[in-house]
């Protein structure tokens, strides 16, 4: 009995130590189950934000793709379709021609009638658009299919008037799926905007139908040149060095001697370098206006490659990298759309053997003209020549301010202006 009553108290002492434990430890699992859960719902935030930030920059990438379409779709010069794609088909124009109104003489650009002017949407998620270029004034529908990923990133482009000359304002609306007018049938959407600048063609036309920073030399050769513009006082052959045109077929404005209107020895003219005399007329390097070229390489070339960029390609800007020779009777360039007068840029020297007709401007490192036959053989327009100008046929160069002004004011390339950009919301 006494053995058992000494024994009591320790096993009293020892149940009450195993409670403690047992309390510890459920504090314990419930600290632990609390930390789970509020670990577990930050990762879902994580997971929540970091989808939200895809779907947004999704959309923004989609938007800024709508700039650069669209830009893009600006400098290209050939016809389309309703699809966006290029076309050949009688009546056929242009991007640039479907959605703005140009101004031949002060290059005022004016946006044609369009809440939203074009619409692309992914057909599959990162391989390729669907397009939509309907005609101004109705709504652009491209075709949406189903994507596994759910996602069918989307963009719809409107031209907008601008208070600056010679300059358009482009916003873009990105959707991470399609999008109707400016509504997105996805999750998140954004809008860019910018202000795009004309690049011209031909900035400065020259003052003569046939100007050479070298010499004019070309014998007896009853060469034609006419040039009955009074703004340019008739000029017909600026060279600055000599001219040997003795039999030469002057037209001039009325009252002007013809010998009077052919200009050689022009100092300011032979001291400039080559690359000062290319920026005079383009207002831009070299390198420049060849990426803003179509250009045709692999040479010396034929008349072939140039002809089949402007038939085929639409090109009316065309850069030759090389020699070329052009010796078949083909006529390149026209004096109305779609078919409108081209710049023809050889860095290298042209040789022209027969009855070649070219309306526009030929820009050549030096040219020369031989055998032009029984006649026809022209270029309407003006050619420059960085060298010397050398030939025994008997081409006419005129001297036409309509072809100049349409190179000078339609025949444009688009480039964002600076400090531009702009995030608009949605």
């Amino acid at each position: 009995m006494s053995d058992t009553l000494l024994q009591s108290p320790r096993v009293m002492h020892q149940t009450q130590r195993g409670a403690a434990t047992l309390v510890v430890v459920v504090l314990l699992y419930l600290a632990m189950a609390l930390i789970v859960v509020f670990t577990n719902r930050s990762l879902i935030f994580e997971q929540r934000t970091s989808a939200n930030q895809y779907r947004s920059t999704l959309a923004l990438e989609a938007a800024e793709a709508g700039l650069e379409w669209a830009t893009a779709m600006l400098n290209r010069k050939g016809a389309i379709d309703a699809s966006c794609l290029a076309s050949v088909a009688v009546g056929a124009t242009n991007f640039k021609a479907r959605y703005l109104t140009v101004n031949g003489t002060t290059s005022a650009l004016t946006a044609n009638a369009g809440t939203i002017h074009a619409a692309c949407v992914t057909n599959q998620l990162g391989t390729g658009w669907n397009c939509s270029c309907p005609a101004a004034g109705t709504a652009p529908s491209p075709t949406t299919p189903a994507t596994a990923s759910g996602f069918n990133p989307a963009f719809a482009v409107v031209l907008q008037n601008s208070p600056t000359t010679g300059t358009v304002r482009v916003t873009s609306y990105g959707c991470t799926t399609a999008i109707t007018g400016t509504t997105c049938g996805g999750d998140a959407a954004a809008a860019v905007q910018v202000t795009l600048g004309q690049l011209s063609g031909l900035s400065t036309p020259p003052a003569a139908p046939l100007t050479a920073r070298g010499s004019v030399s070309v014998g007896n050769a009853a060469l034609g040149v006419h040039n009955g513009t009074p703004s340019t006082n008739g000029i017909t052959i600026n060279a600055g060095l000599g001219i040997d045109a003795a039999n030469a077929r002057i037209d001039t404005v009325p009252g002007t001697p013809p010998t009077a209107t052919l200009v050689g020895n022009d100092s300011s003219l032979a001291s400039t370098t080559e690359d000062q005399m290319f920026q005079s007329f383009f207002n831009m390097p070299k390198a420049q206006y060849k990426a803003l070229s179509t250009v045709i390489t692999g040479c010396p070339c034929t008349e072939t490659q140039v002809m089949n960029a402007y038939t085929n390609d639409n090109a009316r800007q065309i850069w030759v990298e090389g020699d070329l020779n052009m010796n078949s009777n083909v006529t390149l360039g026209g004096l109305t759309a779609p078919n409108g007068p081209v710049v023809l840029v050889v860095n290298g020297n042209i040789h022209l053997n027969g009855t070649i007709r070219i309306f526009g401007v030929l820009y050549s490192t030096g040219i020369t003209w031989d055998n032009t036959g029984g006649g026809g053989a022209l270029i309407q327009g003006a050619a420059i020549s960085e060298g010397n100008y050398t030939g025994n046929g008997t081409p006419d160069y005129f001297y036409d301010p309509r072809v100049l002004d349409q190179l000078q004011f339609e025949l444009t390339s688009f480039v964002r202006v600076p400090g531009s950009w702009r995030d608009n919301g949605f």
